[in-house]
Formats: structure tokens, C-alpha cells, sequence
């Protein structure tokens, strides 16, 4: 794993970061043949990756550039020296025992939030799915509403006596921004919003019942699936970033 970690830094170093989001959850192995290379006493290798099947399948169907790609970047790590590997070829092979990587959105926008907190949140929503610490993540994601939602109200109100109420949290967040399902005239619409608050009930709710924020009972020991984490997951990084643009919205149309 350490070889392909360093191989994912010099890709996106390199800006090829399709290159180093297809080895994710890979290994690597170099394989020493009997043959001596150019240099003195240097063995012609191959640089094996195992991936799970679907990236595997990708990264065999990769142009000639892009393998070639991938071969300078290892040669990088392991520039030809005497007495050294000297890789002269990639295979591919799949490992079926090797986990595929969850499907998580994207927070784009929140990246331009300069509170490390947010930052930090998101970060662990996706380092304890990636653990399959599926509880935690949920914590996490109930963390990532409140935490957005306080910098929302606090940046465009003042400071907030939170007590632990999300519901009421985020009601208040939504009527300071203008965007609570009776704002709008298309039903539709509203339809939508009144569906987010119902997310941010449920996320609310979940946590109490599946997070690892209080201890559990013997007799009540509950144990949330991975999917329905990872939908808690997504659907509190998609709240959280539309709460964030409208917020941005909002302070464009006051400067305006």
C-alpha cells in the first residue's frame, strides 16, 4: 500500500488525478526476474498492481500514453540505479479479496470554507466509511450539519445558543437565508425543501440511534448497514454544500 500511496502523490503532482483516484484501495508488488538491466548489476522488474475488479478493468483498457504515464511516475520512486529494480513494465491483476471504493459525493464548494472545522468533518465522514466505521461516519455527518449551519447563522447573524436541537438549528438557518419551503411559490420546489428538512430529521434521529455518540445496551445493540451510512454520508455533504451556496447566494445579493 506504501508504494501505491507514494505513486497517488507523484500522479496528482503531476495533475493526473484520474490516474490516482483509479489505484485507490490497491497494492503493489515488484516482481525481480533473473535478467540484468542496463545499469550495473541492475534487475529488469515489473511493477504488479492489484485492484479491485472494476478498477482493474479500467486501468487494463488505459491508452499506450497513459501506461506510459504511469511508468514514469514509478520510475520516480524507483529511478534505475546499480544493483536496483529496474521496472521496465506495469501489470495489472485483480484481487477479488480487495474492497471497492465507496461511492461518496463530492463537497467541492466547501473546500472554499476557510473554518478547518467544516474541513475536518468532511474529512472524517470519509476516512470512517473508507475504516467502515459506519456509525462513526454517521456522528460525523450530523457534525458536518451542525457545524455548517452555526457558521451560516454566525457569519450572517451572531452567536447562536445552541443546546444540541438540529431541527431547530436548521430551521432557524433556513428562515436567516431566505429558503424555507413557504419562501417559494413553486410547488415543487417546496416539495424538495420540505424533503431536505425531512434529511436533516432523519440524519438527527439516526445518530441518536446508530452513532457511536452514546454507549449501548446489551439488550439494544444496534448496528447500522454500510449503505445506509453512506447515504447519511452523501445526502449531509449534499445539505451541507447547498446550504453553503445559498449562504454565498444570499451575501452576493446584500453586496449587490
Amino acid at each position: 500500500m506504501k508504494d501505491i500511496k507514494r505513486l497517488q502523490k507523484v500522479l496528482k503532482y503531476k495533475n493526473r488525478n484520474d490516474l490516482a483516484d483509479l489505484l485507490k484501495n490497491s497494492r503493489s508488488n515488484i516482481r525481480e526476474t533473473s535478467t540484468y538491466g542496463s545499469m550495473w548489476y541492475s534487475i529488469i522488474s515489473y511493477f504488479e498492481i492489484y485492484s479491485p475488479a472494476r478498477n482493474n478493468e479500467k486501468l487494463i483498457s488505459l491508452s499506450e500514453e497513459d501506461k506510459s504515464e504511469l511508468h514514469k511516475a514509478i520510475l520516480l520512486i524507483y529511478p534505475i540505479k546499480e544493483n536496483e529494480p529496474e521496472i521496465v513494465d506495469i501489470e495489472f491483476y485483480p484481487d477479488f479479496d480487495l474492497e471497492d471504493e465507496y461511492e461518496l459525493v463530492d463537497a467541492k464548494n466547501l473546500e472554499k470554507i476557510d473554518f478547518q472545522y467544516i474541513q475536518e468533518q468532511i474529512t472524517k465522514c470519509n476516512q470512517k466509511i473508507a475504516e467502515k466505521d459506519f456509525e462513526g461516519a454517521v456522528t460525523n455527518s450530523r457534525t458536518l450539519l451542525e457545524s455548517i449551519c452555526l457558521y451560516i447563522y454566525e457569519m450572517k447573524v451572531g452567536e447562536y445558543d445552541y443546546k444540541g436541537n438540529l431541527i431547530k438549528l436548521y430551521k432557524d438557518v433556513s428562515q436567516t437565508l431566505n429558503m424555507t419551503p413557504s419562501d417559494h411559490s413553486d410547488e415543487y420546489l417546496k416539495q424538495i425543501l420540505s424533503g431536505v428538512f425531512s434529511i436533516i430529521n432523519g440524519v438527527s434521529g439516526l445518530r441518536n440511534n446508530f452513532s457511536d455518540s452514546h454507549g449501548n445496551s446489551p439488550r439494544k445493540n444496534y448496528k447500522i448497514d454500510d449503505r445506509h451510512a453512506i447515504l447519511t454520508v452523501n445526502l449531509s455533504k449534499t445539505i451541507a454544500e447547498y446550504l453553503f451556496l445559498s449562504y454565498e447566494k444570499n451575501e452576493k445579493k446584500i453586496i449587490n
